[in-house]
């Protein structure tokens, strides 16, 4: 009776290994995962690329892997890949609205007229998401249509007042929009907080730019590239401004 007492006990030993392993397992993935959204927000999607390898192997139908999978090839400009990736979410959960934004960004890049119909139909579904308002802002703005964009930024900004890309986005629709004293007045905070990132700071620049501050504009861009390419930067903008009529 000991013998096979000793012997269930051995078993069960085993099988709590067996079991303390896997759960190991998982939450190295499970940490993999959050490492990697952490390296795209940061600006490293091939690093992202890197630690999802190993997931997508062991998980390969899982959601949030091919959702991160999707954004990283997307960060990349790597379209073809995503749209699969987020196309693949989509046949598992037709509700994904992290699929939908993901192959409405895409859209923006290639196809920014699609984007807009996608985007109209989303906020119409998910009416309470800032980033899907914000991202319709954008698509009104490819469009010329600065107005309804602003509107979206707003609309994304009551639902989520500490989204600053709303924020950013609304003042470079100001700037865009000949808007140039709303422009600064909205986007000099964001640029003088410690949490700035370059996309504010370039927004900033060109609202700057395009309201005849060139040497503000041109030190603004310093914060995050050389003089050479900065200058680069500013004869962009002189086309785009003179595309506009406004130089």
């Amino acid at each position: 009776m000991s013998i096979i007492l000793r012997s269930q006990a051995g078993l069960i030993a085993s099988l709590l290994i067996v079991l303390a392993g896997c759960s190991a397992d998982r939450k190295a993935e499970q940490k993999d995962l959050k490492t990697a959204n952490v390296e795209m927000d940061n600006g490293a999607p091939m690093a992202a690329l890197k630690l999802l390898q190993h997931r997508v192997q062991s998980n390969p139908e899982d959601i949030p892997t091919l959702l991160a999978l999707g954004r990283a090839n997307a960060d990349l400009g790597r379209y073809q890949p995503a749209i699969l990736f987020f196309k693949d979410v989509l046949a598992k959960d037709h509700n994904s609205v992290e699929a939908m934004k993901g192959l409405a960004r895409i859209d923006l890049k290639l196809m920014p007229d699609r984007a807009l119909s996608r985007l109209q139909d989303m906020v119409k579904r998910f009416p309470r998401d800032p980033q899907v308002w914000t991202d319709l802002g954008v698509a009104y703005d490819y469009a010329g249509q600065h107005k309804q964009a602003q509107t979206a930024y707003y609309t994304a900004m009551k639902l989520d007042p500490l989204l600053i890309a709303a924020q950013s986005n609304l003042g470079f629709s100001y700037a865009l929009n000949g808007q140039y004293d709303s422009a600064l007045f909205m986007l000099s905070p964001l640029a003088a907080s410690a949490d700035a990132t370059p996309k504010i700071r370039a927004n900033l620049a060109y609202a700057q730019f395009m309201s005849g501050n060139v040497t503000a504009a041109r030190q603004t861009l310093q914060h995050d590239m050389s003089l050479a390419r900065a200058e680069k930067v500013l004869d962009s903008y002189r086309q785009l401004g003179s595309k506009h009529g406004s130089l």
